[in-house]
């Protein structure tokens, strides 16, 4: 292999590393880490700050006048992880040999410690949010701002080194209203969301090496930005502690939308749900559209999830001290049409205020 093609994949293994610590999957539907660790469980429970977006009816169960600061969550596949890791408890190595000017040194040594780490397909995830508003027993509105962004590289095994990166992001502002009415034990709330927002779908957007021995400008981030609007519909049932709740995402998109149902109970320590999505979209198999999970809160400074998402396992924890919360945790990105095949298992580490 030349100088010149070692040299081309050091920049692009490193364009990898670096570009995606900067920038969800589908930036339509945000995803928080509770939900996503309870295998994205939560349309029917719907009984705290995450039905904004996954049943805005659930926003009235009274919990007065409500303030998030912007969190932060980052999840990367195993490769990418692994890469990352080891570039940050190497730094000084790989700038020893960065500053050795050689390129045949510096390609010998990316190559032989972070290719066959990189190797195959990886994905980054980058989300944070904020809301303001208030929740009560039969009224609730919010405000809330999302930023969202999502990378994917693949680097080839073979001898001739071939390597992809896309990298796209969204930002939206939301606002959200729910109204409930009931007798006794019975309550029902309906809820609905308006977005609008910028998506920018060509970050980067690499198909292959060669590009870049043509023209190694393709690595120029484009930030065109295309506005966007969408809303939400969302129902929910409640009898005492068990819950039904229904979302029509997407409502103005119908190529994207998505309908979902869900079931649980709800009380402050433990929460059990089981929800189908893309309901009416018969491509996907039943244990594809299948999500079920739990939340146990032995004490209010920890919580535990678990799920089973299409058939793969999820789970985290949530510590909170003070007013900082901390979690890491794991779960699945599912991209095709049955369970079991076609995913991504990623790994979350997060902090919020």
């Amino acid at each position: 292999m030349g100088a010149m093609k070692r040299s081309l994949l050091i920049t692009a293994i490193l364009i990898v590393l670096i570009s995606l610590l900067s920038f969800a999957l589908d930036l339509s539907f945000y995803n928080s880490f509770e939900t996503l660790c309870m295998g994205e469980t939560f349309t029917g429970i719907a009984n705290d700050e995450n039905a904004l977006f996954y049943n805005p009816a659930g926003l009235a169960n009274g919990n007065g006048w409500v303030l998030k600061l912007p969190n932060m969550d980052t999840d990367m596949s195993y490769g990418a992880a692994s890469a990352t890791v080891k570039a940050l408890t190497h730094i000084d190595e790989i700038k020893s040999v960065l500053n050795s000017g050689d390129n045949v040194k510096i390609g010998t040594y990316f190559l032989n410690n972070y290719s066959k780490t990189l190797s195959g397909r990886n994905d980054l995830l980058f989300r944070s949010n904020a809301y303001l508003g208030y929740e009560g027993d039969n009224f609730a509105g919010v405000i809330s701002a999302i930023g969202q962004g999502y990378g994917t590289s693949f680097v080839s095994e073979d001898i001739i080194p071939f390597i992809s990166l896309h990298a796209k992001a969204a930002a939206y502002v939301q606002a959200s209203a729910a109204a409930a009415f009931g007798m006794q034990n019975l309550k029902i709330s309906f809820g609905g969301t308006y977005r609008y927002g910028y998506v920018m779908p060509h970050i980067y957007s690499i198909d292959n090496l060669s590009i870049l021995m043509v023209n190694s400008s393709t690595f120029d981030p484009d930030l065109t930005y295309e506005a966007t609007s969408d809303a939400d519909l969302g129902v929910k049932i409640s009898w005492k502690n068990v819950t039904f709740g229904g979302l029509w995402h997407g409502i103005l998109n119908p190529q994207d939308s998505n309908v979902r149902i869900g079931v649980g109970y709800a009380s402050k320590v433990f929460s059990i749900g089981i929800d189908f999505e893309k309901l009416f979209d018969n491509r996907y198999s039943f244990f594809r559209r299948l999500h079920m999970g739990l939340q146990y809160t032995p004490f209010d400074f920890v919580h535990f999830y678990g799920g089973l998402s299409a058939g793969w396992l999820t789970g985290g924890v949530k510590l909170n001290i003070g007013s900082l919360g901390f979690y890491v945790g794991t779960y699945v990105l599912n991209y095709g049409y049955h369970a079991g095949y076609d995913y991504q298992r990623m790994y979350t580490i997060g902090f919020e205020l």
